[in-house]
């Protein structure tokens, strides 16, 4: 009955997601389970939704994204194996709460031990991660905050690899030390994953079932959203009683005739139930989808114009867009666009600078910028022009 239950929850959220044109009365009503949560653009960072974005709260497993960051750049840069063996202690095997159930000898590769992470929250194998990467839990907690400010999280930081509360043994009743973020640095940390490293993040976070033969091991990915949403790859659940269930989530926007493809990355913070938790994942991802389109504006190498420096028809240059320039643009949103020049001076190369093109809404926030350079030389200055410029001056 009970699973019953559960696969009819999932096609009621399915089809509440594909049902075209959901109208909210405001904006508040997107998400209203969640005690903070954004969702932005990958691409451009654009923030799409934001609710309490930077209030501060317990993080529980979402900590495990650091962890796991941690461990893709640590293979990377070849200061370990993905294949290193780890042999499991009793401090690891003892470890609380969600487990990948490690025994105190077994062997486990790395690489097992971050799917284990990722994909049904082990506790334990974030323990056994971060004694083989830091030498101790202690050692790798502090390059845990070392690249949290490095990323640029300002509101966020790290007592433990794996987001457990950590209780006071003398003072049970004294509140516990707690990994501590907000919802826009989350989605800064998933942005930046996917940005470095989305081939081995999805390689693990897009698999809804998790089998290790060798050690007898299956289970269903925590996160729900991938039974539902094909497009989901991503990225991590979390829950503890003071958390709440949270949920840093991922989508891929598959490109079609209007849109370029790109991926939303959102995050939800303190929900009181894991359904909640989904019905205010599948709102905000519904409405980016609904509200929001990819944009190329600019080309690379698209001819802007002319320009006669100080109004001399010998110093001609023509502009180009060094890039292509994209952006996320609000339906029936007003674009607007300015091009500013630097001071200008020849000779001028190729490929030099000699502006900036900014696209931006009617309240002014800026979508998008991009540089425009010169598509030619403009080195051989002849005497008669020389004493132009004079004049001009």
């Amino acid at each position: 009955m009970k699973r019953k239950v559960q696969i009819l929850l999932i096609v009621l959220m399915t089809i509440c997601f594909i049902t075209p044109s959901i109208s909210y009365g405001k904006i508040s009503d997107v998400d209203k389970f969640s005690k903070s949560s954004i969702l932005i653009d990958q691409g451009t960072g654009r923030v799409l939704y934001e609710k309490n974005p930077d209030e501060k709260r317990p993080l529980a497993s979402l900590s495990k994204m650091m962890t796991f960051l941690i461990a893709i750049e640590a293979i990377n840069n070849k200061e370990v194996n993905k294949n290193d063996i780890i042999v499991v202690d009793k401090d690891i095997a003892k470890v609380r709460g969600s487990s990948y159930h490690l025994k105190v000898g077994e062997k486990v590769p790395l690489i097992e031990l971050m799917k284990g992470l990722m994909i049904v929250s082990g506790n334990d194998a974030a323990v056994a991660i971060s004694k083989h990467i830091g030498k101790s839990e202690e050692k790798f907690v502090e390059r845990m905050n070392k690249r949290a400010k490095e990323i640029g999280l300002t509101n966020t930081s790290f007592v433990n690899c794996n987001g457990l509360p950590i209780y006071s043994l003398s003072d049970p009743k004294k509140p516990p030390k707690e990994n501590i973020s907000t919802a826009r640095d989350i989605a800064k940390l998933g942005k930046y994953m996917m940005d470095n490293y989305e081939k081995e993040v999805t390689s693990i976070t897009d698999m809804q079932t998790y089998t290790y033969s060798e050690r007898g091991f299956c289970k269903n990915n925590t996160n729900g959203l991938l039974s539902i949403i094909p497009e989901v790859d991503g990225i991590k659940t979390g829950y503890t009683g003071n958390a709440g269930y949270c949920l840093a989530f991922s989508m891929k926007i598959n490109k079609d005739i209007k849109t370029i493809e790109n991926r939303l990355i959102g995050v939800s913070l303190g929900a009181n139930h894991k359904n909640k938790r989904m019905q205010a994942c599948l709102a905000m991802l519904k409405y980016g989808r609904e509200n929001f389109t990819t944009e190329k504006v600019m080309s690379k190498e698209e001819l802007i114009g002319k320009k006669y420096l100080r109004g001399l028809d010998d110093l001609e240059i023509t502009l180009e867009n060094e890039d292509d320039l994209i952006i996320v643009k609000k339906n029936n949103e007003n674009i607007n666009s300015q091009l500013t020049f630097k001071e200008i001076k020849v000779p001028i190369k190729k490929g030099d600078v000699v502006g900036v093109i900014k696209y931006y809404n009617d309240d002014g926030e800026i979508l998008g910028t991009s540089k425009i350079v010169s598509r030619h030389d403009l080195t051989d200055i002849s005497f008669k022009t020389k004493i132009k410029m004079l004049f001009a001056d």
